[in-house]
């Protein structure tokens, strides 16, 4: 039996019209989610099923990002399809994937569908977290997935030809996620690399640090990111001032891997302290070595969980980055 499978089956004994799904399989657990609506038996011969398999019902719109955000124009769009009962189900279903990605925009559209939708209209809202606005939140039924266990997690990644340090590296990346990409032969290449490019970053002036912090190499990118965090520490004013200017000042997908590195990065010192599991594995021994202030400690976590919330929103980018690098910076002395 699937893990989500009692889980779903309370779910669709009363069903409610709107529910945030969280978690990495949250798209997965969608699909599993409609075909138990408008199949329960999942029979695969029905006009449902059929339908549903070949990405054609007519009573499901499926909404994906338009380029790095669900747009304005998608949400009116699902407004304007709202007003149109089912067509062969009795329920109509919205599935809006990264929610957390809405514009605000196009967060205040849906807010306004979800305060009093049509009886015959589902929302599932997709999201890896649940920083979404709590207007938003306030009206969906949450629905937090369970992770895999570390252990399935590994034994899958071995069945993929793995060793233990490639698998170890892997998951301190994904911060332990099971990933389909990247494919083993990158993961072997750059680990081969990587001691020759810590040499390098270590040797870079800060202002030539910035560009590999921008890469899309995502293997590089972390090493990078890392690596300001390092420097951080010993930042005068100046210094953290010029960081958060050319930060703000970089591709909000950049902005966004920074802070979501650091976030793990000071939880995992957190967690160091207390004998607790670590995300990035892969830097033990750094983590073991780091000077921290508890309090401080907690104060950064805090202020990283709700940066990207607050830069979503339209924050001064610049600000708020001084803010955070200020608070970051004063955690490890």
């Amino acid at each position: 039996m699937s893990t989500t499978q009692p889980l779903l089956d309370n779910l669709t004994t009363k069903l409610s019209q709107a529910y945030l799904i969280v978690g990495a399989t949250a798209s997965q657990f969608a699909r599993q989610f409609v075909q138990r609506i408008f199949c329960p038996t999942h029979c695969g011969t029905c006009p449902h099923c059929a339908k549903l398999a070949h990405g054609t019902h007519p009573d499901l719109l499926w909404v994906s990002k338009s380029g790095k955000r669900i747009s304005i124009d998608q949400v009116r769009e699902l407004q304007q399809q709202a007003l149109y009962p089912p067509v062969e189900a009795s329920k109509k279903i919205y599935v809006i994937e990264s929610v957390e990605d809405l514009s605000l925009e196009a967060a205040n559209s849906l807010l306004k569908i979800l305060e009093a939708p049509p009886k015959y209209l589902i929302f599932f809202l997709l999201a890896k977290s649940s920083n979404i606005l709590p207007t938003i939140l306030s009206r969906c039924q949450v629905v937090k997935l369970p992770t895999p266990p570390r252990q399935e997690i590994e034994r899958r990644l071995r069945e993929r030809g793995l060793e233990e340090a490639e698998i170890t590296y892997l998951l301190s990346l994904t911060k332990g996620l099971a990933p389909e990409e990247p494919s083993l032969d990158s993961v072997r290449k750059f680990l081969e690399e990587r001691p020759k490019l810590h040499q390098q970053l270590a040797e870079l002036p800060d202002g030539e640090l910035w560009s590999y912090v921008s890469q899309k190499d995502i293997f590089v990118r972390r090493e990078a990111l890392l690596e300001v965090l390092h420097r951080l520490k010993d930042w005068n004013a100046a210094q953290v001032l010029n960081a958060a200017a050319i930060l703000s000042k970089c591709d909000p997908e950049v902005i966004e891997s920074f802070v979501r590195e650091a976030l793990y990065w000071y939880r995992d010192l957190l967690a160091i302290q207390k004998s607790e599991t670590v995300f990035n594995r892969d830097s033990l021994e750094n983590l073991r070595a780091a000077h921290t202030d508890n309090n401080q400690l907690s104060s950064a976590v805090q202020a990283l969980e709700t940066a990207l919330w607050k830069l979503q929103r339209n924050a001064n980018a610049q600000l708020l980055l001084e803010s955070l690098l200020f608070t970051v910076r004063a955690a490890q002395a």
